[in-house]
C-alpha cells in the first residue's frame, strides 16, 4: 500500500511533467525533425489594428513567443529581454533561406545552457503586422545547438515601447 506521501510526491511529479510540456506539444515534421506545434500555444496574440499594439500573453512555459515574418517566412520567437540581439536557430536560418550551411559560425556565445558557436548575420525585414524592421543584426546557431529563435533587446530597443502587465507584454510599435 502506498503511503500518503509517497502518492503526494508521485502526483506532483506527474503535475510538473504536464505542466512542463503543455505548451511544447510535438509533431514530427516530414523531415524527421521535431518542432513545436505552434497552433496551439501561441494563437492568442492580439493585434489592436488603431493602435498597432500588439499583447502577447504570458504561455504556460512562462516565456512570451511570436511568429513574426524573417524575410517572408513565418519563424516563432520566443522574446527574451536577457538576448542583446535577434538569435536564430540553425532549422530557423534555414526555413527563411539564410544558408546556414554557408555561414561562418567563428563567434562563441555564452547562454543559459552554456557556450555555443554562432555566426553572426543581418535580416533584410522582419516584421509582424504593424512592426516592420529592416537590416537587423542577428545570429544563427550552429546546427543542434539551438533549438529555439530569440528576440532579443535590438528588436526590442527600436520600438516605442514595451511593458509586461497582468502577465501580458505589450509591444508598441
Amino acid at each position: 500500500m502506498l503511503s500518503p506521501l509517497k502518492l503526494l510526491l508521485f502526483a506532483v511529479l506527474v503535475a510538473a511533467a504536464v505542466a512542463y510540456s503543455g505548451d511544447m506539444i510535438l509533431e514530427r515534421t516530414n523531415q524527421g525533425k521535431i518542432a513545436p506545434k505552434t497552433k496551439i500555444a501561441y494563437e492568442d496574440v492580439n493585434w489592436d489594428q488603431d493602435s498597432g499594439t500588439i499583447r502577447i500573453p504570458m504561455a504556460r512555459d512562462g516565456h512570451y513567443w511570436i511568429t513574426l515574418d524573417v524575410n517572408g517566412t513565418p519563424i516563432v520567437f520566443m522574446i527574451d529581454t536577457g538576448a542583446s540581439h535577434i538569435s536564430l536557430s540553425y532549422d530557423a536560418a534555414e526555413m527563411a533561406g539564410l544558408n546556414p550551411a554557408s555561414l561562418d559560425y567563428d563567434q562563441t556565445f555564452k547562454t543559459a545552457g552554456g557556450l555555443i558557436q554562432k555566426a553572426m548575420i543581418n535580416i533584410d525585414q522582419i516584421s509582424y503586422k504593424s512592426i516592420q524592421m529592416t537590416n537587423m543584426a542577428a545570429s544563427v546557431s550552429g546546427q543542434g545547438q539551438m533549438d529555439v529563435s530569440l528576440l532579443g533587446m535590438n528588436f526590442l530597443n527600436r520600438l516605442s515601447g514595451y511593458n509586461v502587465s497582468n502577465r501580458e507584454l505589450i509591444i508598441r510599435p
